[in-house]
C-alpha cells in the first residue's frame, strides 16, 4: 500500500510560464480561482514566494471553517511551486504546481500528493470520494484560471 495517494491534473493556459507562476505564487489569488463551495476569508501571505516562507488562508469549505498554514517547499520563477502545509485538514499535504512552456501557452500541471488523517475511516474515505473531490475541486479551478488568462488577453 503506498504511503500517500496522488492527484494529477493538467490544463493548457495562454499565458507565459512567467505569467501563470506570478499569478499562482500569490496565495490571494486563490478568491478567483476556487469552486463556490469555498469561501476565503483572510490571506496573509508575502510575494514574491521563496522557500521556507510560510502562508496563512482562513477559510471555509461547505460551511466548515478551516485553517490552512501552508509553507513554499520550492520556488522556483516560470518552471514550479510546491507548497506544504503544517496545517490543514490533511495528514500529509504536498501540490506542486508545473508549468511548461507549450505551443503559444504554458501547460499547468497540479500534483498533489496527500494522505488523509484518522486512520482507516481517512482511507476509506480517500478510496470512495476524494478522487472525485479532487477532480471536481480542480476541474472547477483550471475552468476558472482558464477564463482568468483568456480575459487578459
Amino acid at each position: 500500500m503506498n504511503k500517500f495517494s496522488i492527484f494529477t491534473r493538467s490544463v493548457l493556459l495562454e499565458a507565459t510560464p512567467a505569467e501563470v507562476y506570478a499569478f499562482h505564487e500569490d496565495p490571494r489569488n486563490i478568491s478567483k480561482i476556487s469552486p463556490s463551495s469555498l469561501k476565503v476569508k483572510k490571506v496573509e501571505c508575502s510575494v514574491p514566494a521563496r522557500a521556507g516562507e510560510e502562508f496563512r488562508l482562513c477559510l471555509s469549505q461547505f460551511g466548515l471553517p478551516l485553517e490552512w498554514v501552508g509553507f513554499w517547499e520550492e520556488a522556483t520563477p516560470d518552471s514550479c511551486l510546491v507548497d506544504g502545509a503544517k496545517k490543514s485538514p490533511f495528514k500529509h499535504w504536498r501540490h506542486a504546481h508545473l508549468f511548461n512552456a507549450s505551443g503559444e501557452g504554458t501547460l499547468m500541471t497540479d500534483r498533489v500528493e496527500y494522505a488523509m488523517p484518522i486512520g482507516v475511516l481517512g482511507r476509506l474515505l480517500d478510496v470512495t470520494m476524494m478522487k472525485l473531490v479532487f477532480l471536481v475541486m480542480f476541474q472547477a479551478r483550471h475552468a476558472a484560471t482558464k477564463a482568468y488568462f483568456g480575459k487578459k488577453k
